[in-house]
């Protein structure tokens, strides 16, 4: 970067860095959001459960004076209601779910016959199909119960049923294996989306906001040649997506720390992240770098074309959509058994590598194949921005 270019770039940032807006939407929300995302998924979750310990509410129809129904009575946490309707009940929220036992459920176990036991819930609702999960395991529990009876009234051992005992030994500790997991499907998803958004915002500012405000021509008439000025620029936007992306990690790292309630549960600790090494994080933070690189040049050309800051934002807006296509392609790919074709895929690539790297997987052959074409990628966006500012119809396109 020559030195006009240079003086461009710390007049951009400095301009950008002081507007709050930039600061606010660039560096505050990113940090903040995904703490209070988890945070409320996490609570919303605890509400559930809570929710639907507080008010088991059932209604069974049958099996008056059975085993079965004391069986199920003996959970405090279940409230047995009367129901002339039981569908429309469960329907309408009245009821969690309903069960209908025949009325010779005991005799029927007891001449060592099969009992159908109907549970109706209501499938589009969360709180009901928990509360289905729950009382089949009830169910499960008493049938076990049945089988253990009647095997020992025979004089055999239960464990006849389970010939062949299974242990497990997992490669990684359990919160630690389901952590990468988690981070896995998580973790490139965001940072493409803010790889994309984050220089977005600079780039329609220096580019189309220049036009618009009237002082890109001002700009022009200085000593500092075009090149300059596309170099300066593509610097400040790339330096403000960067941090961005930073911020929304930090937000990231922040929720796996805390753990717990910010992940509803799901224990997804720093650990996890951690303990894909050294080598493996500081490869993600370059690959952010390129990331960004990229969509930097290639909005700020978008930028330049556009006549308007409106009409920049409306063609950049699909690059989003665009970018989040190839993430979800990728979004269920196991990180040890990614095909070498998907490294050749643009935005997948990146996705699928980054996916490596919180395994702890370092593939030679597709760091090369990926690192190689985001610079492609790069070269390629920054030729196409340099030829936007080399036309004059496109800079003075108003």
């Amino acid at each position: 970067m020559n030195n006009s270019a240079s003086i461009v770039f710390k007049k951009e940032l400095k301009d950008l860095l002081r507007d709050r807006k930039t600061f606010l939407v660039s560096i505050i929300i990113p940090l903040i959001l995904f703490p209070l995302i988890f945070f409320a998924i996490g609570k919303a979750e605890s509400s559930n459960e809570k929710s639907i310990e507080e008010n088991f509410r059932i209604s069974i129809k049958g099996g008056e004076g059975s085993q079965f129904l004391n069986f199920i009575k003996q959970d405090n946490k279940i409230k047995i209601l009367d129901s002339s309707n039981l569908e429309e009940d469960v329907k309408d929220g009245k009821l969690l779910l309903a069960l209908e036992v025949p009325e010779d459920v005991d005799e029927l176990i007891k001449n060592e016959k099969q009992a159908a036991i109907n549970i109706i819930y209501d499938n589009s609702s969360q709180q009901s199909i928990m509360a289905q999960e729950m009382i089949e395991n009830y169910i499960e529990g008493y049938s076990k119960q049945i089988v253990a009876t009647r095997l020992e009234k025979r004089g055999m051992d239960s464990s006849l049923l389970t010939p062949i005992k299974i242990d497990y030994r997992t490669t990684s500790k359990e919160d630690e294996g389901f952590g990468k997991m988690i981070l896995s499907m998580l973790v490139p998803m965001l940072l493409v989306l803010y790889s994309v958004t984050g220089p977005m915002g600079p780039a329609v500012d220096l580019g189309a906001g220049e036009k618009e405000r009237g002082t890109l021509e001002p700009l022009l008439t200085t000593q500092a040649g075009r090149m300059s000025l596309l170099w300066g620029k593509f610097g400040a936007i790339a330096v403000i997506g960067f941090l961005t992306t930073l911020a929304s990690i930090a937000g990231i790292v922040i929720v796996l720390y805390k753990g717990g309630a910010y992940t509803g549960g799901m224990n997804v600790k720093a650990d996890s992240l951690l303990s894909m090494g050294l080598k493996g994080i500081v490869l993600i933070f370059f690959m952010v770098i390129l990331l960004n690189l990229v969509f930097a040049s290639l909005e700020l050309s978008i930028s330049i074309y556009a006549r308007s800051f409106k009409e920049a934002q409306t063609y950049l807006a699909p690059l989003n959509i665009i970018a989040l296509v190839p993430v979800y392609t990728t979004y269920m790919l196991d990180a040890r058994n990614i095909d070498t074709y998907y490294f050749h895929i643009p935005i997948s690539n990146a996705v699928c590598l980054i996916k490596e790297f919180l395994a702890g997987v370092l593939n030679t052959n597709h760091i090369l194949i990926t690192f190689g074409w985001i610079i492609v990628y790069i070269a390629a966006a920054i030729l196409f921005a340099r030829y936007m500012f080399s036309k004059e119809e496109v800079i003075f396109r108003t």
